[in-house]
């Protein structure tokens, strides 16, 4: 059995739907899903954040790094600190110097791709949509490294959208305005600077301009690289609108 197989599965690789709530997000998904071989799933209330938590602590945290780092360095060239207790039973951290930062990283997300995402066998780009991400902004750009490392062919599509039509939608609407307009702002400030650093694989979209019609979808398609159905496409803006 091919190592980590159910990661590598989908030939096409993953798309992710990167937002806020309330953006139109779930439309984006039903596009995504009318691309023959695609599975795009909904929310998992940002189960990667956790994930690629535990893989940045695997690779950064020092007590990991120094013992993988000296593990390879003659004993006299050692931290004092790891010096008598490296690779012994009595070290406080003993087996971390074991545990390799790339595996760990794959066989996570292999688990993700497993049980959470579950594509069908005939997926062939697969992927989610999720309205968290931004959340901690302070670790987002690292998130998105470690998945844009992780995942084959990973893609973000970064949605905005109208600031007054989402501040009264929903849960936004019970909040001081101000709140929500510095929440949209602050995450768009995260897209936007992501989608600049990574042109090759992010792409920024509106929601004006998803609900205006196929010829601005065709952007969207022409970045996958998949030729667009304008009858599909139209289809999935009819359902949508009418609800």
């Amino acid at each position: 059995m091919p190592a980590y197989r159910h990661l590598y599965a989908p030939q096409g690789g993953y798309v992710f739907v990167v937002t806020y709530g309330r953006s139109g997000s779930t439309l984006t998904q039903n596009l995504l899903n009318a691309i023959p071989g695609y599975a795009i799933r909904g929310e998992n209330a940002n189960l990667t954040h956790l994930f690629a938590k535990a893989i940045y602590l695997v690779r950064e945290h020092e007590m990991f790094r120094w013992r993988r780092e000296d593990l390879e360095k003659p004993r006299d060239e050692r931290r004092p600190y790891l010096k008598p207790i490296l690779g012994k039973p009595w070290d406080p951290w003993a087996g971390a110097e074991k545990v390799d930062p790339d595996q760990f990283s794959l066989a996570l997300m292999d688990l993700f791709v497993r049980q959470v995402l579950r594509p069908p066998k005939d997926c062939r780009v697969s992927g989610f949509k999720e309205i968290r991400f931004h959340e901690d902004a302070a670790f987002f750009r690292d998130h998105l490294d470690i998945m844009r490392t992780v995942f084959p062919k990973a893609r973000f599509l970064f949605q905005r959208r109208n600031h007054e039509a989402v501040a009264k939608s929903s849960w936004w609407a019970k909040q001081p305005r101000e709140k929500v307009f510095a929440q949209l702002r602050q995450a768009e400030q995260l897209f936007l600077a992501y989608a600049a650093a990574h042109p090759d694989c992010a792409m920024m979209l509106d929601y004006e301009g998803l609900v205006s019609g196929p010829d601005y979808i065709r952007g969207m398609h022409d970045f996958l690289g998949e030729p667009m159905d304008r009858q599909a496409v139209e289809a999935v803006l009819a359902r949508s609108l009418r609800h």
